[in-house]
């Protein structure tokens, strides 16, 4: 860690190549492989994705197993228990608990049969999962999604709230401003669509209901802010990497210790959100923002320290002092 030396390094076949994370506990590095168009065995050609979740040891980086979810995952992340388990989703929306030292099944529950999302599971605190999921492959500004939450005990299913719109984002839990108990702040709203509204609802964690929305902006262009930019494609290029982001409709959200969401919007504001009064309204003296000019990764959360809250869009990076 000192001196940043490569300490080993292992070839996967390959990886969706999108936003997904690797997380790292008990010795044991988790990740998306063996990205392809394939389906159940059948192919897909517009679904590209990670058909394995792999376990690496952390160590040596041997390869200590593979799993395969009944459909792919993509913008995988595993969020650990602390009892030798993990959780995760595929992109169907089903969630699965898993033992950490092979791999193996504890249980499924849920998700929707052909359908996708660009969304991500969390594990919460208060040992429940939280799955998001669609209710087809296409998605669209007015097509409904569900928000779920199971138990990690048994994968029973606690409850499931409806929302507008295709929740294609990782959610965040905490204590808000102005509410008591915890909060699941689950952003919404289908990305690379010009005019379709994006929205970030908070939820009760307890039983999923709705405890305030933000009406965040609209897909203005043909594209997200700054991400057609000529000049910042050709950068891309240059840098090797693909020259259009097409990124989720907001980053990933963050709740600092005093409650406020801040968060990321594909049209370039950086928000600050606190309803301070817990009216369930989100006035203007109740939100701030920063415009960056440019759109989020989905896996952009932002990263706080004493005195300080860093975060990225997909050009810069921005430092704020408290």
């Amino acid at each position: 860690m000192a001196a940043g030396d490569v300490l080993w390094k292992t070839k996967l076949p390959s990886t969706d190549g999108n936003n997904g994370w690797v997380t790292v506990h008990e010795g044991v590095v988790l990740t998306g492989s063996d990205a392809r168009a394939e389906y159940k065995g059948q192919p897909r050609e517009d679904r590209y994705a990670d058909q394995f979740v792999t376990g690496l040891n952390a160590s040596n980086g041997k390869v200590m197993w593979n799993f395969k979810p009944d459909a792919p995952v993509w913008n995988f992340m595993g969020s650990f228990a602390g009892d030798g388990t993990f959780t995760f989703q595929d992109y169907e929306g089903k969630a699965y608990r898993c033992r950490v030292d092979d791999g193996s099944l504890i249980w499924k529950n849920g998700g929707f049969e052909n359908s996708w999302t660009d969304g991500t599971s969390l594990l919460g605190p208060n040992k429940v999962v939280y799955t998001v999921s669609n209710r087809n492959m296409q998605g669209g500004r007015d097509a409904p999604g569900d928000v779920s939450a199971y138990q990690l005990e048994d994968g029973k299913l606690l409850w499931r709230t409806e929302v507008p719109s295709p929740p294609n984002n990782l959610p965040a839990i905490g204590k808000l401003v102005g509410l008591s108990g915890l909060s699941l702040v689950q952003p919404i709203g289908q990305q690379c669509q010009q005019g379709a509204p994006t929205d970030v609802y908070a939820l009760d964690a307890q039983s999923g209901k709705v405890q305030w929305i933000f009406n965040g902006p609209s897909q203005k262009g043909r594209f997200q802010a700054g991400d057609g930019i000529p000049q910042a494609m050709m950068q891309r290029v240059l840098a090797g990497v693909r020259p259009i982001t097409l990124p989720n409709p907001w980053s990933a959200p963050t709740i600092d210790s005093n409650g406020v969401v801040f968060i990321g919007n594909e049209e370039g504001p950086f928000y600050a959100l606190a309803d301070k009064d817990g009216d369930g309204q989100l006035t203007k003296a109740e939100v701030s923002s920063f415009d960056t000019k440019a759109c989020f990764s989905g896996s952009a959360a932002a990263a706080i320290a004493p005195g300080m809250l860093v975060t990225t869009s997909i050009d810069a990076m921005y430092v704020f002092a408290h």
